[in-house]
């Protein structure tokens, strides 16, 4: 980013924005110490909100690089991500991650009042969803959660899918300490056309549809198939450029 100082610029509370800041300085910090991030792509990402992004899922790392790797491209995007509402129970995790803009969503259970929150966010912010609604404990991509498919064809977002590669070798599965020497790569890849699957009206075969879609341009991603960004991703870019 150019000037990082642009964050505070941004939309939201002084607080709320500070500490978007703040974070955004540790985060960079912390790739540039385990060896440097490539962003690939970062043009795919339209600068106004009613956007999903939908990343793999393979460290604890990946929900702090994923907002910050937007904000180095839009420093004033709103990027929301949901939270186990546990930690937002949490003293002091719970108030960082509200200052983050995090939002909280029950696990093991479909919970209307966290989709309808999630619809809501979508319709006019950034909005970071896994869909495999859990982290890989292998780094191999999982199968996509129908209901992140239900989400999509209510909303009808600009649907961008992610590929994340590396984070889970700066902290293990089983660690605590990260380690240097991981290089680490977001590949955002081109906004997904959905029409075909938004005319099938059976919500359950298209929501299915729908996410086969988006974990088929994952894997493409993951696998060094860019063949659905519609021009060269341009020059990789390093965290904090």
């Amino acid at each position: 980013m150019k000037n990082r100082f642009e964050i505070m610029e941004g939309k939201g509370l002084w607080a709320e924005r500070a500490v978007i800041y703040l974070s955004y300085i540790w985060v960079d910090w912390l790739f540039r110490w385990a060896g440097g991030v490539r962003f690939i792509g970062l043009d795919n990402i339209p600068p106004d909100g009613k956007v999903i992004l939908l990343p793999n899922h393979i460290s604890a790392l990946d929900v702090f690089l994923l907002p910050f790797s937007i904000l180095s491209k839009h420093p004033h995007a709103v990027v929301r991500q949901a939270a186990k509402e546990e930690l937002l129970r949490l003293p002091v995790v719970g108030w960082y991650l509200k200052k983050l803009r995090a939002f909280p969503i029950k696990r093991g259970r479909a919970d209307r009042s966290a989709i309808r929150a999630i619809e809501d966010f979508a319709r006019k912010d950034m909005v970071v969803l896994y869909p495999e609604g859990t982290r890989s404990r292998d780094g191999k991509l999982g199968r996509g959660n129908r209901m992140v498919g239900k989400i999509i064809r209510t909303v009808r977002p600009v649907v961008i899918p992610v590929a994340i590669k590396g984070t889970d070798r700066i902290i293990q599965v089983g660690k605590y300490f990260p380690r240097r020497g991981a290089g680490v790569e977001v590949i955002f890849g081109a906004p997904l056309e959905l029409s075909r699957e938004y005319e099938i009206e059976n919500i359950k075969e298209s929501s299915t549809r729908i996410v086969d879609r988006v974990m088929q341009a994952i894997s493409s991603l993951l696998e060094g198939d860019r063949a659905e960004t519609p021009h060269p991703a341009g020059a990789l870019e390093e965290a904090g450029k």
